[in-house]
């Protein structure tokens, strides 16, 4: 396959992902990986398969991953099967039919490993999706001597830490993600729609070859607001003097995401509410990005962000969480925020890619959010986007 049709990361990239799997394997004692992915959130939900693959489905697809042998990759959707052999790095793709997982399962027979260790690795352990029921309890009558082992979390965590080949194309998500934020400054003017809004901040970065993954934009008058966060759905409403646009934008080069969150205002400067909930969120941002060291401790970041409380804000959404591919841990709020702290002993390591997202709001319905995706260094938090941290007046 050309690069010039599909990127593709090197084979020495490549070569290390497939070793550190094989690692797992060892290290559990388990004969192969069987990875289930889906078409969610825009094809995120398949990011196991795929950093392993280099394909994304756009239905579901299984990956069958042994510790001695060739993988096999089965794809959804048979009509999907001509550009996925295109796509993919290995030589064994092939339609996995409809219904039950069956032909998967007669691979799992022709490896041998009918009786073996098999890790089952799902969409996101985080939110305890693995396998659908109907397929696992198939696959669990025609197995009835092999031992499943769910390693999901242990295989999540192999790609926490982003190679350089990665944050190359992470750099170029950052660089399409901030043309959606230059166009919202151009078009955020009195009588556009937030639907038009979208279209235009998507269509900055989707001519050049960006993908869409997050994109929620929502306008809000300042003075009687209707949210305090950006919707995931735009409107049909049509923007106005005096509204605050919400954005919270993540463009991607193929599959690997960026992520930038800033609010703008429409022909209006920002009012005394949100001036300060604008300045917490900078405090908390530049606090955060200062902690955010390789070596530290996630009580290091909980410090950080109570500058939020001690303003008189409350939020509603993490403060930080791991990103690039799909949402991974650690996700950190403020204490007592309900948030699932990471364990005691978590550190940060260096090249962990992070966004820090401060999300203040008040008791009257005011809120924003800033932010931007970058690495953890040694030094603190290093942004890997070049549109300003700043409070845009549009129009």
């Amino acid at each position: 396959m050309s690069e010039a049709h599909y990127p593709r990361f090197s084979e020495n990239e490549m070569g290390r992902r497939h070793g550190m799997a094989r690692k797992l394997m060892e290290d559990e004692g388990l004969d192969s990986l069987l990875l289930y992915g889906l078409s969610g959130s825009n094809r995120s939900a398949q990011s196991n398969i795929f950093w392993l693959s280099c394909y994304r489905d756009f239905n579901h697809a299984y990956l069958i991953f042994p510790k001695e042998g060739d993988p096999s990759l089965f794809v959804g959707l048979y009509n999907h099967l001509h550009n996925a052999k295109e796509i993919a790095i290995f030589d064994d793709v092939r339609h996995g039919a409809y219904g039950n997982p069956e032909l998967a399962a007669d691979r799992i027979d022709d490896l041998g490993l009918g009786a073996g260790r098999i890790g089952l690795v799902g969409i996101n352990p985080r939110f305890r999706n693995l396998l659908p029921f109907e397929h696992m309890d198939y696959l669990k009558d025609r197995f009835p001597e092999v031992t499943w082992v769910d390693v999901s979390a242990k295989f999540r965590d192999l790609r926490i830490i982003k190679s350089d080949e990665e944050i190359a194309w992470l750099k170029e998500a950052a660089r399409l993600s901030d043309l959606s934020m230059t166009a919202c400054e151009e078009y955020a003017r009195p009588g556009i729609s937030e639907v038009e809004l979208s279209g235009r901040m998507a269509a900055a970065f989707r001519v050049e070859g960006g993908e869409q993954q997050v994109h929620f934009v929502t306008a809000t008058p300042m003075a009687n607001p209707e949210t305090p966060l950006p919707w995931q759905n735009p409107r049909q409403r049509k923007l106005e003097a005096g509204d605050i646009v919400l954005t919270e934008i993540s463009a991607a080069h193929f599959g690997y995401a960026a992520q930038v969150l800033r609010p703008f205002t429409v022909a209006a400067d920002p009012t005394p509410p949100y001036r300060g909930l604008f300045a917490a969120a900078m405090e908390c941002f530049e606090g955060v990005a200062g902690a955010m060291k390789a070596g530290a401790p996630v009580g290091d970041i909980l410090d950080a962000v109570e500058v939020i409380p001690r303003a008189g804000f409350k939020i509603y959404d993490s403060i930080a969480h791991g990103f690039g591919v799909d949402l991974v841990q650690p996700s950190i709020g403020i204490r007592g925020s309900g948030y699932a702290l990471p364990p005691e002993d978590f550190k940060y390591e260096e090249n962990m890619v992070m966004v820090i997202q401060p999300n203040p709001m008040d008791d009257e319905g005011h809120g924003l959010q800033i932010g931007d995706l970058g690495i953890v260094t040694k030094e603190g938090f290093q942004t890997l986007h070049t549109y300003p941290m700043a409070f845009p007046r549009c129009g």
